[in-house]
């Protein structure tokens, strides 16, 4: 899993591995690691509808009204990375958050079943 920290009006998209503001913005998970943290999330967490205007994706502000939980301590110990973020469940999406600004910093959907 890699973890990638920027600053979004400095950096260059090209570039953005080597800026450093400190938040927590995004992370990139194996498909194992997502299967891992979706089903994780899913046992512990209650399905949310989305409130009115808001769209789970990497970098929204998540209303005050979504009930955000820590990530689940085996996952946590699993991927150190996760540690400290927040989750919630909402509309069948699994959303990591960076509890400091409450912006989204990744979505999971359900793996499709073989």
């Amino acid at each position: 899993m890699s973890v990638r920290r920027f600053q979004k009006d400095r950096c260059s998209a090209r570039d953005r591995s080597s800026c450093n503001s400190g938040a927590l913005t995004y992370i990139d998970f194996t498909t194992e690691q997502k299967q891992a943290v979706y089903q994780s999330v899913a046992e512990t967490r209650k399905n949310n509808a989305a409130p009115v205007g808001f769209r789970a994706a990497v970098g929204a502000v998540v209303p005050n009204g979504v009930e955000l939980a820590p990530v689940p301590k085996r996952i946590a110990e699993l991927m150190p990375q996760t540690k400290g973020l927040e989750t919630a469940l909402i509309e069948g999406e699994v959303i990591l958050v960076n509890p400091r600004d409450k912006k989204v910093i990744s979505v999971i959907t359900p793996q499709p079943q073989p």
